[in-house]
């Protein structure tokens, strides 16, 4: 499994997850701030050759297995924070904090999606390599801006990284996350937050609410912003996620 070491060598460890359609590099390209904030940051790779017969909880066993480190917190990013919920719940001894940034919601939950978001799901689900083709279309055109040039540079490069051995690992993620997690999201122990922005149209408010209601211990920031709000406020949620 890749990943980037990055940030404070001997600071609080936390696992980055990207989004669907990205890779590690779909980052904040400062990475100064982790180090300024005591946080050495492991972002991990989903993108790469696909895995026949992966599940969710399957990829987050995998992940578990393979991180170098014993206690951290994790950060899930759209696609990335099913992952996210998955790592804390098969590791609830290990899972310090969550946090959930635009998620994509729970498979019953999935109507509330961009309807062509809902469409290459369906078709993942029982021809994936139909909808790898689309999605490899998509990949090659530019990821919509941040407003911040280095931020949009990384997300273009995050972009390449995740589309390099072909989309088929995107087609079959997507099937995943449509169907049953293999956990529950009282499995999830840690206290999670939850960071929305207010137009996010990809993954919209009405997800950050279900999870509010859903999950044991989760807090809601509710902020004036859209989908990318990682990227801008990158700061605020490591500081809040690496916090003991």
């Amino acid at each position: 499994m890749r990943f980037d070491d990055v940030g404070d060598p001997g600071g609080t460890p936390v696992v980055y997850l990207h989004g669907g359609g990205d890779s590690r590099l779909s980052r904040h390209p400062d990475d100064a701030i982790a180090a300024g904030l005591g946080v050495r940051l492991l972002a991990l790779d989903r993108c790469g050759p696909a895995v026949r017969g992966r599940t969710l909880r399957s990829w987050a066993e995998e992940a578990v297995g393979a991180l170098p480190v014993e206690r951290f917190a994790v950060v899930g990013w759209s696609a990335g924070g099913p992952h996210a919920l998955a790592v804390a719940a098969v590791a609830p001894d290990r899972v310090t904090r969550v946090g959930l940034v635009a998620s994509m919601p729970t498979p019953d939950g999935i109507d509330v999606l961009p309807l062509d978001v809902q469409s290459v799901m369906r078709v993942a689900r029982v021809a994936p390599r139909i909808a790898a083709r689309g999605l490899e279309t998509w990949g090659r055109r530019p990821p919509p801006p941040t407003g911040d040039p280095l931020t949009d540079e990384a997300y273009a490069r995050g972009r390449v990284e995740s589309f390099r051995d072909g989309g088929l690992w995107l087609a079959r993620e997507l099937a995943y996350l449509g169907r049953p997690w293999g956990f529950e999201l009282s499995d999830v122990a840690a206290p999670v937050t939850l960071w929305w922005g207010e137009r996010d149209y990809v993954c919209p408010p009405s997800i950050a609410h279900d999870f509010e209601q859903r999950l044991p211990n989760a807090t809601l920031r509710l902020l004036d912003d859209t989908h990318q709000l990682l990227f801008s406020r990158w700061r605020e949620i490591l500081e809040d996620v690496a916090r003991q």
